[in-house]
This record gives structure tokens, sequence and C-alpha cells, in this order.
């Protein structure tokens, strides 16, 4: 027999209760994910600097035994087919090939990954590596070696 003048037990949540738990994970939501896009900003660039320092080494290597840079054309080709590195590194945001130019001579070169891929980083432009130079962020245009 059911008494009408009990109420029944209530279960669950009001609708205010709701609307503060979600507006709690709104603000945080809020604050963590710019956070954590510039952190993965701050990943690739890290990753891009260390792979332009890891080629350069390679390229160090290839130049030791034969005097001269590999050519701008075929220069992933030389440095993987002649043992120097098992796969030659491609730009983290979008996988694709390094920039690279050499000289007329093959004496020097340029090294680089751009434009503005790293904007999230705080960095607008090309990350760049010379030899005579090392390591640049940010600029504007890539030199000519």
């Amino acid at each position: 027999m059911v008494l009408l003048g009990r109420r029944r037990a209530q279960a669950g949540f009001t609708l205010i209760e709701l609307l503060v738990v979600i507006a709690i994970l709104g603000i945080l939501a809020a604050i963590l994910i710019p956070n954590f896009i510039r952190s993965r900003a701050s990943a690739f660039l890290a990753t891009c600097q260390l792979d332009l320092r890891n080629i350069a080494a390679t390229l160090d290597l290839f130049y030791n035994e034969h005097q001269v840079y590999p050519n701008t054309g075929s220069w992933i080709g030389d440095l993987e087919s002649g043992g120097y590195i098992r796969a030659v590194p491609r730009s983290p945001i979008d996988k694709a090939a390094y920039a690279y130019a050499t000289d007329a001579s093959r004496t020097t070169y340029v090294l680089s990954d751009g434009p503005d891929k790293y904007i999230q980083a705080g960095v607008s432009g090309y990350v760049v590596y010379m030899p005579t130079g090392g390591l640049a962020v940010g600029l504007p245009s890539v030199p000519t070696p």
C-alpha cells in the first residue's frame, strides 16, 4: 500500500549542481588546453633543433671523408646510402624533409625548417643551422650558403 503523505526519496543531482560542475570543468579546460598546445609546440621546436644538430654532425662526417658536402639534390640519398645515417629525420610538424642547400663549391651549407611552423612556441620564422653560425631560431628568411 502506498502512503500518500510521505515523499519519495530523491535520487540524482539538481540542475544547479550539474551546471556548477560543468562550469568548473570548463574553467579547467580553458586554463589547461592553451598550456598543452604551447608545450606541444615547444616540444616540436626542440625536436627540430635536435634534428638539425644531428644532421649537421652527419654532414660533417660526410665532409671529413669527401672534403665536400653532399649535393643539394641528392643529400638524403648520399647520407643514407653511404651509411652515415640510417634515415634522415623529417620535420616534426609536417613530416617533410628539412631544406638543405649548399654553395657551388660544396664547402658550406644551410639546413632549415619553417617558416612559421612554431608560432605557438613563440617562434616566428625559420629555424636554421649553418656550420659557420650554428643554430638560429626565428630568422625572417633562410640565408644563402
